[in-house]
């Protein structure tokens, strides 16, 4: 085994399951209400450190999380049978971000992450300091060194996602989905298939032990879709955008709030 920059290990099977989740209309808020959208990223911060460090610390199941933008890569230290895990992690930090009143989209999907420095060019590794930062002058660059097929497979999951508060996971790994997870099976903004888990209405022993373990918001179902039709009445346009998605996804019928 070698160790990776982040403290994980490759074993001769290396994939690893992440998990990309991001808040929706984050840009639009920052332009309008940045109290609001940095709220909100705050919350799904908080959720993933309480997770990683009261549910998951250990060697063996521990998180390693990048953050990206508006959103986060929770990768796993090593592959599992069951999307158990990733599933139950997503639909945590969803119900938690929902209790702010604002939404996340996740994606679930599994490959390889690895450590990229060593692509990295000799003179600017001369001046990185603590592998993250480069001095350029008085100024400063900033490194992500890790990616991997996991990352991009979540990601492209996400970008592929109809719009909307949804958590999605590839077709070809609905043999993974464990009992107590509700889903059904959706077509991408590609024309691809998808597989959308109702992180609304799921009730699995896994999610129970995340939210308690780690303290997080775990609002019930109906307070779930009065949030989503109360977001889509203070922000009308993303409700236009949502509305087929919604009900024909989640079951949420916005005529009817």
């Amino acid at each position: 085994m070698s160790p990776f920059a982040d403290g994980s290990t490759q074993r001769t099977d290396p994939m690893r399951w992440c998990i990309f989740v991001d808040i929706l209309g984050f840009s639009k808020l920052w332009e309008s209400e940045q109290s609001k959208a940095v709220y909100g990223l705050r919350e799904l911060m908080w959720a993933i450190h309480r997770i990683g460090t009261r549910v998951y610390p250990n060697e063996g199941d521990r998180l390693f999380v990048h953050h990206m933008g508006d959103g986060f890569a929770i990768v796993s230290e090593f592959g599992e049978p069951s999307f158990d895990r990733p599933l139950g992690i997503a639909v945590a930090l969803m119900r938690h971000v929902a209790s702010t009143g604002m939404f996340a989209a996740a994606a679930v999907s599994e490959g390889d992450f690895a450590d990229t420095t060593g692509c990295y060019p000799d003179e600017v590794m001369r001046d990185c300091e603590d592998g993250h930062v480069v001095r350029l002058g008085a100024g400063l660059m900033t490194l992500s060194p890790v990616m991997g097929t996991a990352f991009i497979r979540a990601y492209r999951l996400n970008e592929d996602t109809p719009s909307g508060p949804f958590m999605v996971v590839s077709q070809k790994h609905e043999d993974r989905i464990p009992s107590g997870f509700e889903f059904r099976s959706v077509r991408g903004k590609r024309k691809t298939g998808l597989i959308s888990v109702d992180w609304i209405k799921t009730e699995s022993p896994t999610v129970a032990r995340i939210q308690n373990s780690a303290s997080l918001q775990a609002p019930k179902a109906d307070d779930l879709v009065q949030a989503i039709r109360n977001y889509c009445v203070d922000y009308p346009c993303v409700g236009k955008s949502w509305f087929g998605n919604l009900r024909d996804i989640l079951s949420v019928d916005l005529e009817n709030g």
